[in-house]
């Protein structure tokens, strides 16, 4: 890239910077309470919506990591697009989110807690835990597809990418909390839609648009890349059900949900939303394959180095300000959300603050969750490995709970009345969030399904089912 293009590209980012900045601060005195601070009073209309879950929906996972697992793992990737973008982000998009909007909660927990459970603060605080670590290693994941990018096209030391956007990030975010997420995302949303045209135009012309041209350069270089069954039939189980609860239960999903005015509202944003969600993860997966075909070495920065390398310059000048809103978008939203798990879910599930209190509980929550999510992405080493844990965690225990808690309330009734027992339910979130993590974290049971999501769903099911059938009331 020429001297006279990075100048622009830096001018770019830099505006895009202050007007984060600049939005946080306008809207710093908006939020009155908590019901402010995190889903904008539940006013927020069908553009700003669409705009806002477009642009939240779409960050460094569905670009960068996205094309980094379609060169890591071929066409094997795509078992966990047809779990999360195809099978999730339809039950999302037509069934879940409509569904949300009818109700004024703050979080999943709270929703599950409250409306499932019969407002138990045991299972909200467990859930918001659970909840908790996508919301805080996702913003982790984001940042590391800035630093990506200014490295690759400024030079920028990686760590300094990192810490710089992650101070930006927590500022704006912490300031103006869900307001300033969505005035931002307006903007940031309509980039990410330009952007991401002339990214899969030109990465589709990389292989002539063609499949079979796309076959034999796969085939010529590594036929395991065009393998759909080289891994064993667990780990495609586990591939596929990880994408499954990651859609259905991202926490960003039900905050926006929640924050719609109404049904209708988040029935039109996020049909289109997941529409154009599902074909675009598709094409940048295809475009990770194409670029492992002419270099096997560039591996999470696949997406990076095809602009650079492959496509016009003009798409070179809109790699780092098309990067850096789609991924400012996903972080702000992740971490007004953790602020939601750590404040309303975990420290005052029971609204014991004052709404003066709350808004200061939330930004400071917002404060924490934001530098652990700078710690994340200075040591994490692929964006989509780093999400997939948190995914894990919260789907692999939530979505469970959610689907056995709605089959077994009474949706007739005012009144909280279920045939599920909280104590079950307890026994089942807990058991659930333990074997999710240890089946993650230690490496022989990894080994074993290749992820906690499937042990995490059943130590959840079978933990809750079970002592249900024994314990003798629901109410506790």
């Amino acid at each position: 890239m020429s001297s006279t293009f990075m100048i622009i590209s830096a001018i770019l980012v830099i505006a895009d910077l202050a007007f984060c900045m600049v939005i946080g601060y306008k809207t710093s005195k908006s939020a009155k309470d908590t019901d402010d601070y995190f889903i904008a009073g539940k006013n927020t209309g069908t553009l700003l919506l669409l705009l806002t879950a477009w642009a939240s929906f779409s960050g460094a996972g569905n670009f960068i990591g996205q094309a980094g697992r379609g060169f890591q793992y071929g066409i094997n990737a795509y078992w966990f697009w047809m779990g999360e973008s195809l099978l999730g982000g339809i039950l999302m998009g037509t069934i879940i989110a409509p569904y949300l909007a009818r109700f004024r909660y703050v979080s999943m927990p709270h929703y599950i807690s409250d409306y499932l459970c019969g407002g138990d603060r045991y299972i909200r605080a467990v859930g918001g835990i659970a909840a908790l670590m996508p919301n805080i290693v996702w913003p982790g994941a984001q940042i590391m597809g800035i630093a990506y990018v200014l490295q690759q096209v400024f030079g920028v030391d990686y760590r300094i990418s990192v810490i710089v956007c992650g101070i930006v990030l927590i500022a704006h975010t912490t300031m103006g909390g869900l307001s300033a997420v969505i005035y931002a995302d307006a903007l940031h949303g309509t980039i990410q839609m330009i952007f991401a045209v002339f990214v899969i135009f030109f990465g589709l012309k990389m292989f002539h648009f063609d499949i079979g041209t796309l076959k034999e350069s796969v085939m010529a270089v590594d036929p395991g890349h065009w393998d759909m069954f080289v891994d064993k039939p667990i780990a495609i189980a586990t591939s596929f059900f990880t994408g499954v609860v990651g859609a259905t239960s991202n926490p960003i999903f039900w905050n926006r949900a929640f924050a719609a005015k109404d049904v209708a509202t988040a029935k039109k944003s996020y049909g289109i939303t997941f529409f154009c969600n599902i074909i675009m993860v598709f094409l940048i997966i295809a475009i990770g394959i194409a670029t492992f075909t002419v270099n096997q070495q560039v591996g999470d920065q696949a997406l990076v180095w095809a602009i650079l390398n492959k496509m016009p310059m003009y798409v070179n000048i809109l790699l780092p300000i098309g990067v850096f809103a789609a991924c400012m978008s996903c972080a702000d939203t992740h971490l007004n959300c953790a602020a939601a798990n750590i404040v309303a879910d975990i420290i005052d599930p029971n609204g014991k603050l004052t709404p003066r209190q709350g808004v200061i509980y939330a930004k400071i929550a917002t404060l924490i969750a934001g530098i652990i999510a700078i710690i994340c992405g200075l040591f994490s080493d692929y964006i989509y490995d780093l999400g997939t844990y948190g995914y894990t965690v919260c789907g692999g225990v939530l979505i469970p709970m959610f689907i056995i808690g709605l089959i077994m309330r009474d949706r007739t009734s005012d009144r909280f009345k279920s045939k599920l027992k909280v104590k079950a339910a307890r026994i089942g979130v807990t058991l659930g969030v333990i074997v999710a993590i240890l089946f993650e974290v230690v490496p022989p049971l990894y080994a074993i399904l290749g992820g906690g999501v499937i042990p995490a769903m059943a130590a959840t099911i079978l933990g809750t089912l079970i002592p249900n059938l024994f314990l003798s009331s629901s109410a506790e």
